[in-house]
């Protein structure tokens, strides 16, 4: 009772939000202008304002005489949440008491099965006819009721199921084989219907009862063999009904139902089949790839919610299974392999649609797989190189495909990553005692790297977009400070005295600050002047602040004499006459 309940509030819940929600819709039309205007020529000029229902099908309005096609609100893509809710309202007292009857019958065949007003067989026998006279009777409703007949539909497979699980459970009377081809020849007619009448619904619904199938099947023990086959014929399934009604959603769909099963391998769960479930994986994902990869060819409209999330699923599907299963001298290679082929994918989509959406995801997913495989065979400073070097390849190759600078731009956010372990190479404990040594060329390349990024989309950008200059700009300057950092701890691992290497550091600091300062072309590049500008500011303050109180009187005499000198000495330097 208590979960008649929920049901009942969550239904009612549903109801009271569509009707605030229409409430809310009817208001924003009676307040908008195009209302308005279809109020003033209503008298005899609208041809038809009203929908024609013909049992659940609506036919679609004419538009209107006199308002132009431009003031015509577009079609908004409901949510999930709205369709859900829509579904819902929508004949809610037959839904509820579908779910009602369900409920009953379960108590009825249990109620039945202790007082034993029949035998085992004819209770069996009693269900199942139940379940198939509800499909029969779903797949003649369905014809003119498409709600109601998805409910009968539903329900019929629903009994099916639960009649063949009590079968199983209490008598034994099916094999597990046996009660999984019954069970998913209910589940398959429910899929028919689906595509007969066209209810993508219905097509989900019949998912999901794929996927609970092989929970009631009372095997005493898992044939993960037998089980991944199930699977990959639902999955075939699926795609066969996503090729003939571009329903993509099923695609995403598909791969939760086989990464529920997947789960407990990827937890570190062995198996002796593990080398087999290995090539049904490859399987998958070379089969929800292929299906979305060709949808996204196939469709006119971009569905970039279902790009993403499939592209997103299939990688880190793979990538669980590659890293829990396969041999750890062929991960790499694996990653490697199926990144080449995610990548010519996605360039093949965009080659053909010139959509980014997919494009985009693909890429991003072939990046991932390139990464991990990038970890599998490096770590510490080689890991940091590697990564750095992919990472600005990156940014080129999207340059060079699609000579997009913005783009290229905001793709360098992949060395954030590389930057996040170069960390360790500036606290690294070589540098107490040499200089030379594999974090020296870290930070070296790093400083390089950014620095070349910056100055070569620095001169393919327009002088108008000052957004993308300063993409540049930034790449520029964390690339400086690199070279600063690599000046200062190489100077301390090289010098005796600390005094004489903060000196140095700060002279040629001052040094490069007065050239941005005064650089000529201030006019054009005003941020140089800047950056010159607090760097300078960063060098005094750094000597009033600390190295007053910590450096020997007489490294600070001479450190700030030569600071002193050198800022002095700018007084001399070329600068504009003043008006």
């Amino acid at each position: 009772m208590e979960g008649i309940s929920f049901i009942v509030s969550v239904v009612a819940l549903f109801i009271a939000l569509g009707l605030k929600k229409r409430v809310e819709h009817l208001e924003e039309l009676a307040k908008s202008p195009v209302h308005a205007s279809r109020q003033e020529v209503a008298s005899g000029v609208s041809m038809a304002s009203e929908p024609v229902s013909r049992g659940d099908v609506f036919q679609p309005a004419p538009f209107e005489i006199g308002v132009p096609l431009s003031e015509t609100a577009p079609m908004e893509k409901p949510s999930l949440f709205d369709a859900f809710g829509r579904w819902v309202q929508e004949d809610w007292l037959m839904k509820l008491g579908a779910l009602l009857l369900l409920i009953g019958f379960g108590w009825l065949v249990r109620y039945a099965f202790l007082n034993n007003w029949i035998g085992p067989a004819g209770r069996i026998t009693l269900g199942i006819s139940c379940g198939v006279l509800f499909l029969l009777l779903g797949w003649w409703r369905i014809q003119k009721f498409i709600s109601q007949g998805s409910v009968f539909l539903a329900l019929g497979s629903g009994i099916v199921l639960l009649s063949v699980f009590t079968a199983r459970f209490l008598y034994d009377f099916f094999t597990p084989l046996s009660a999984l081809v019954v069970m998913f020849l209910s589940v398959v007619f429910v899929a028919l219907a689906s595509v007969r009448f066209r209810v993508r619904s219905l097509s989900l619904v019949s998912l999901a009862l794929c996927g609970v199938v092989p929970l009631l099947t009372h095997a005493p023990t898992t044939d993960y063999i037998g089980l991944f086959s199930y699977l990959l014929v639902v999955v075939i399934g699926a795609t066969w009904i996503v090729a003939l009604t571009g329903w993509r959603i099923l695609t995403p769909a598909s791969l939760m139902v086989v990464s529920f099963y997947s789960a407990q391998h990827f937890s570190g769960f062995v198996s002796k089949d593990s080398d087999i479930l290995l090539i049904f994986a490859y399987a998958f994902t070379a089969i929800f790839f292929l299906t979305n990869v060709l949808g996204s060819i196939r469709s006119s409209e971009e569905d970039p919610q279902t790009d993403a999330i499939t592209a997103a699923g299939v990688g880190l599907f793979l990538l669980a299974w590659v890293m829990s299963s396969a041999p750890a001298e062929w991960q790499s290679l694996i990653l490697v392999a199926w990144m080449i082929v995610f990548s010519g994918g996605a360039f093949f989509i965009f080659k053909t649609t010139a959509k980014r959406v997919p494009f985009f995801a693909y890429a991003a997913v072939s990046v991932a797989l390139l990464a991990s495989a990038t970890a599998v065979e490096l770590e510490g400073a080689r890991l940091t190189i590697a990564y750095l070097i992919e990472s600005a390849c990156i940014s080129l190759v999207i340059y060079a495909a699609l000579r997009d600078t913005k783009l290229a731009l905001r793709s360098t956010l992949l060395l954030v990553g590389p930057a996040i372990l170069s960390l360790e190479s500036i606290t690294a404990r070589e540098w107490r005692y040499t200089v030379l040594h594999e974090h020296f060329f870290v930070l070296l390349l790093f400083a390089s790297v950014l620095c070349g990024l910056g100055m070569f989309f620095g001169k393919r950008i327009d002088r108008e977009h000052v957004a993308d200059h300063m993409g540049s700009t930034l790449l520029l300057i964390f690339g400086s400070i690199y070279y600063y950092a690599l000046l200062w701890l190489s100077l301390h691992a090289g010098l005796q005295n600390d005094d004489t290497a903060v000196m140095i550091a700060l002279a040629v600091y001052t040094i490069v600050g007065i050239g941005c300062y005064f650089y000529q072309e201030t006019d054009q590049l005003s941020h140089v002047r800047a950056y010159g500008g607090v760097l300078l500011g960063l060098v005094v303050v750094r000597l009033l602040m600390v190295d007053v109180w910590n450096m020997a009187l007489a490294g600070r005499i001479v450190t700030f004499f030569i600071i002193g000198l050198l800022l002095m000495s700018t007084a001399f330097l070329w600068r504009k006459k003043s008006l």
